[in-house]
């Protein structure tokens, strides 16, 4: 299967958004079949971006419930076939991130965690 799996990850300044460029980078790095897609190069046109995710399942990891991910990719006309919502993610697992441009050992466990169900994502995306 050549297609990839392209997470666009929030890029808030809190520490919801850092969890999530963390966990979204360290899958890139650790998967070939996965990329990563930077949600304000798609918001300003930078086109390599938008067609990684045109052409591509895409997963978006959001910080919050306000879905900025989603918002900016559906502009370019993509579709997000996930939407991970991390806050409620770790409110599951009564952890909170702590750290917004520093990660800490709290915050590690929290990216071990949306790594973990990112790539339950990718599998049933790739399964279905």
């Amino acid at each position: 299967m050549n297609e990839k799996i392209v997470l666009c990850a929030c890029s808030g300044m809190n520490p919801r958004g850092e969890v999530s460029r963390v966990s979204v980078y360290d899958l890139s790095i650790e998967h070939e079949d996965i990329e990563y897609c930077c949600v304000v190069a798609s918001g300003g046109n930078y086109k390599k971006f938008i067609e990684l995710a045109k052409n591509n399942k895409v997963i978006a990891v959001n910080g919050c419930e306000n879905c900025c991910p989603e918002t900016i990719l559906k502009t370019k006309d993509v579709t997000v076939e996930y939407n991970l919502n991390v806050s409620k993610l770790l409110k599951k697992h009564a952890l909170q991130a702590e750290c917004t441009v520093r990660i800490n050992e709290n915050d590690e466990k929290c990216v071990n965690i949306v790594k973990d169900k990112i790539i339950k994502i990718k599998n049933e995306l790739e399964d279905s």
